[in-house]
């Protein structure tokens, strides 16, 4: 039998206590993960799965890197990663252009953004706690071999799997090993 796959899951304004049943209904029915993207605030979501759920890894897919303070987004992080028992994965992310517009945030150059951010946050670790595994939202070459490089592992957001194997060229040799699971496919584990 194949393993059930990973799920999104955002928390809906008047919902939210609803989203957390059906959490712990996914864990106990097997699901591989639960990944909480940036709509209805994804972080949010993960804290209050640290205390509902026991087992079932999850993370965040994406969390908008402009939206917070790195020092803010490091705290967070780490009393996730506290709470869940070591299941919590950060995802990160720059967003894009029209999430920019819509929140009026001027970024800078994303990759460059990018590393400075979990420079930062990997920093606060001392004043904050043990951090989760950080996982960059990629798409492009340049920003995968960013996560090869910084990363703990790497998410792929609106990626044709036809260009996964090119995609995954950008990688160190040691970080290209096959997924495992569903779940694995998704956010690759680097």
């Amino acid at each position: 039998m194949s393993p059930k796959p990973a799920v999104s899951l955002v928390a809906v304004a008047g919902r939210r206590r609803a989203t957390l049943d059906l959490a712990q209904r996914l864990e106990a029915e097997g699901f591989t993960g639960i990944y909480c993207p940036s709509p209805g605030d994804g972080m949010a979501l993960c804290e209050a799965l640290a205390l509902v759920t026991r087992e079932i890894p999850f993370g965040t897919s994406i969390a908008h890197i402009y939206t917070r303070h790195a020092f803010e987004w490091a705290q967070t992080a780490a009393v996730i990663h506290e709470l869940s028992g070591g299941r919590f994965r950060f995802g990160v992310g720059v967003s894009h252009g029209p999430a920019h517009d819509r929140l009026g945030i001027k970024p800078g150059k994303p990759l460059d953004d990018m590393r400075k951010f979990v420079t930062e946050v990997k920093g606060y670790a001392p004043q904050v706690g043990a951090l989760p595994p950080i996982t960059l939202a990629t798409l492009r070459r340049r920003m995968v071999a960013l996560a090869g490089e910084i990363a703990e592992g790497a998410v792929w957001a609106n990626a044709a799997r036809s260009h996964m194997t090119e995609s995954l060229r950008h990688l160190p040799d040691a970080n290209r090993a096959p997924p495992r699971s569903f779940s694995e496919s998704q956010t690759l584990r680097i």
